[in-house]
């Protein structure tokens, strides 16, 4: 399994977190970076999200513009269902104690604990590092080190 878990919203930092993801995995290998697409057709979704986080040594929750007012199709904040994956990867992280760093892109800032689900409250308080365009290649090489 590997160890570096990446948590997303595809339409908030997806190209954030693939450009990411490919530096991780230029430093510690690609079976070492995790990220939902690695799924295989057929596997239980929920199952392997959670193999995946409890194995993990950290799970980097990429944390875009619009991460904490993302919407479903019925106009519903998704952090406020249950069932939503970035939730889950978040509340099974922080129930297995497997380390949380929200990594903020594109100018996003921490969401305040009132701000999140009861569940999710915990997170607010995860020291966050951020990844900016103008210095990726020092914001990253400094998240790899830690």
């Amino acid at each position: 399994m590997a160890e570096i878990f990446l948590s997303y919203r595809r339409r908030d930092s997806q190209s954030a977190t693939g450009r990411l993801a490919d530096d991780l995995e230029a430093h510690f290998g690609d079976e070492r970076v995790f990220r939902d697409h690695e799924i295989a057709a057929g596997d239980d979704f929920v199952e392997a999200i959670r193999r995946s986080v409890e194995s993990s040594t950290v799970v980097l929750v990429v944390v875009g513009p619009r991460w904490l007012a993302a919407t479903d199709s019925a106009g519903r904040r998704r952090l406020d269902d249950p069932g939503d994956f970035v939730r889950l990867e978040i509340e099974l992280a922080l129930a297995a104690r497997v380390a949380v760093v929200p990594v903020l892109v594109e100018g996003a800032t921490m969401p305040q604990a009132s701000e999140l689900p009861p569940t999710l409250a915990a997170f607010a308080r995860c020291q966050a590092v951020e990844l900016s365009d103008k210095r990726w290649r020092f914001d990253v090489d400094t998240l790899i080190e830690s």
